[in-house]
């Protein structure tokens, strides 16, 4: 609920989208206001609670100031109380105009069918409080009222509750279940297929159960099918992997559906790949074969050898470069995770490759699948494929082909790679330098490599981010720290808060946005997003510009005095002495995805990873303000804070 102009309560608009979860919009008559609102600058209201008689009560924490110490400048911390208001704070309770109050209900005097009765109120702190107290009770006698709310209560939140009730008092049967999945409320059959699990651990009860879930394959909510993919795991059967095919046949876009059929796929993998690759409906469009690509990386992380056989023959006997190349590529990357060397199947694939030449070379051909085919290259050897790879770093090439090909470059172990690429870096742009420098420190042969040409002057200090730069002169390798403390000696010399007082004039002077903006673009692009331009690894500067002109100096001038967590770099070392640094994306049981400069991202699985340590500093390099003036970081603001 929420209020109008007026303080009344009026109810808040829910859309049920087509998807799992729910989304809120504002009302109509409260497209300008909001809801709750004070002229108390000390306001801050930061929870709501569902009282007992029905109303919202607000809670306000009420204090001056609640930015983090780090967020504020010298000149402006020092004249603030940080601690003023940590002896206050306010509760509201909001009501409606017409409210009256009512008659105090005491649970805890209630009898077991009263608690039971109080299932079906409309008061949500009703029905979770009389829950609560069936479940501390643990009163047997309560299971016949139960079963008869789950039968013919004509509301289906109690009806769930009654569900939930009877398995806290270990009361839950399999016809009770049976019944709630042909319930008519999407609600209840969704908890009704998540309480089956209990009874899917029971052989003699499995087949009868899942031949009721079995429908609910095509239930025509999703919310249902979303849990049902989840439980299906649970099910030792064969004619499991039809359903949740099923599942995800009627939702391949949906990120959610299809990790959770995923997870119950710790057997059938295969049959899966199979019964959806000869799906033509299913295989023929995009979503389709992600899906498949996705399997396919899983069937190659098991390594099974009837499941592999099952992939490869399939691949190998299909013309159809735009199907088969992603699929290839994620089979393989699924392959050298579980320890096995994709070239060890390389025989089976040499029309692929063949073709993946031709269409890698061929700047007529879409650019996607051109892509795709250099990919597919680094499953060759250096020798088959260098030659072909190299050309493909020149200007007349668009930027996303050379960094395909540099990345497809980093794949060969032979330590002529890494001597080629620096060769060829003097003429890369930067988002290529970019790429190459992740190629170049992922193994310690590669960083000999790079030190060497550091003291060559083919490449310089400047080049690498201070992320990259602490890896090196903290390398776990004494011969490469040393060194690297040696290239270094003279980077990150001057204390950051100098360097700020030598910038501070530019707080004074008038700037150009139009200039601002070319600065922008060659320094800040790689790494923030902007006006719809860049890339989102550091903060959107659209937030950043809030905080005021003097604070966005601070930090672009010393990166490191401020950096919130989600903002550290991590270092990431593989178990094949691979390593890369970036920001933790994302994290999930299995794996974690690094984010770099220009959006690159990397997926390690975390059975992988040997090293996963913060480095406790931006990725943003320190020295960013090399070879500018005063003035230009006046401009820099302007276009920022405009």
């Amino acid at each position: 609920f929420i209020g109008d102009a007026g303080g009344n309560l009026v109810h808040r608009k829910i859309i049920y989208p087509d998807g799992v979860g729910v989304l809120a919009a504002r009302p109509a008559d409260e497209q300008k206001i909001e809801f709750l609102a004070s002229r108390d600058t000390w306001f801050r209201p930061v929870q709501f609670a569902n009282a007992p008689d029905g109303t919202l009560y607000v809670i306000d924490m009420y204090r001056e100031v609640i930015e983090h110490p780090w967020s504020l400048p010298e000149q402006i911390k020092k004249h603030l109380d940080l601690n003023s208001g940590n002896d206050r704070g306010r509760i509201y309770r909001i009501v409606p105009d017409t409210f009256k109050q009512p008659k105090q209900v005491r649970f805890g005097e209630a009898t077991t069918a009263q608690l039971v009765s109080a299932l079906e109120s409309p008061n949500g702190w009703h029905r979770d409080t009389a829950s609560r107290l069936l479940y501390q009770r643990q009163d047997k006698s309560a299971v016949p009222f139960l079963t008869n709310v789950v039968q013919k209560s004509r509301f289906p939140l109690a009806r769930m509750h009654a569900l939930y009730a009877l398995i806290g008092l270990d009361s839950l049967d399999a016809p009770t279940i049976a019944l709630s999945l042909r319930d008519t409320d999407e609600t209840v059959r969704q908890h009704a297929v998540r309480l089956s699990e209990k009874f899917l651990q029971d052989a003699r009860l499995m087949t009868n159960l899942f031949a009721a879930l079995q429908p609910l394959a095509k239930d025509p909510s999703m919310k249902v099918r979303y849990q049902l993919a989840f439980t299906l795991g649970d099910v030792k059967l064969a004619e499991k992997i039809p359903a949740l095919a099923e599942i995800v046949r009627r939702d391949p876009t949906n990120m959610w559906i299809r990790a959770a059929v995923l997870s119950s796929l710790a057997d059938g993998t295969g049959e899966m790949f199979v019964l959806l690759f000869r799906d033509a409906a299913f295989s023929g469009t995009k979503d389709g074969q992600d899906f498949l690509s996705e399997l396919a990386g899983i069937i190659g992380a098991k390594n099974q050898p009837k499941e592999v056989t099952a992939v490869v023959d399939r691949l190998a006997a299909t013309d159809n470069p735009p199907f088969v190349f992603p699929l290839l590529r994620s089979f393989s990357d699924g392959l050298k995770h579980s320890g096995v060397s994709p070239q060890s199947l390389a025989g089976y694939f040499q029309p692929v490759f063949a073709r993946a030449l031709e269409i890698a070379a061929d700047q007529k051909t879409d650019e996607a699948l051109r892509i795709q085919a250099i990919q597919l290259l680094a499953l060759t050897t250096y020798g088959e494929s260098a030659k072909n790879l190299l050309a493909l770093l020149d200007q007349n090439q668009s930027q996303a082909i050379q960094i395909a090909a540099v990345e497809a470059l980093g794949q060969f172990s032979d330590a002529a790679a890494s001597v080629d690429l620096i060769q060829r870096f003097p003429a890369m742009t930067p988002q290529v330098r970019s790429a190459t420098l992740t190629v170049l420190l992922s193994r310690p042969e590669r960083i000999i490599v790079l030190l060497n040409s550091l003291n060559k002057g083919s490449i310089r200090a400047g080049d690498l981010s201070s992320a990259q730069i602490k890896f090196l002169r903290n390398n776990n390798d004494n011969g490469i720290r040393e060194r690297a403390t040696k290239a270094f000696m003279n980077v990150g010399m001057a204390r950051r808060e100098d360097v700020v007082k030598t910038f501070q004039p530019a707080l004074a002077l008038s700037g150009n946005a139009a200039r601002g903006k070319v600065i922008y673009s060659e320094r800040c692009l790689s790494c923030h997003r902007f006006e719809n331009v860049g890339f989102a690894l550091g903060p959107d500067m659209v937030t950043a510009k809030n905080s005021g002109k003097e604070k966005m100096l601070i930090n672009i001038l010393d990166p490191n005095r401020e950096v919130a967590p989600n903002y550290r770099a991590f270092e990431v070392e593989t178990k094949n002495e691979e390593t890369l640094i970036g920001l933790v994306a994302n994290e999930t049981a299995t794996s974690v995805t690094l984010r770099q400069a220009y959006g690159k991202e990397s997926t390690i699985l975390r059975s992988q990873i040997k090293k996963l340590q913060s480095q406790e500093q931006s990725l943003m390099p320190e020295g960013l303000e090399a070879g500018l003036k005063p003035q230009d970081l006046a401009d820099l603001l302007e276009y920022i804070s405009r």
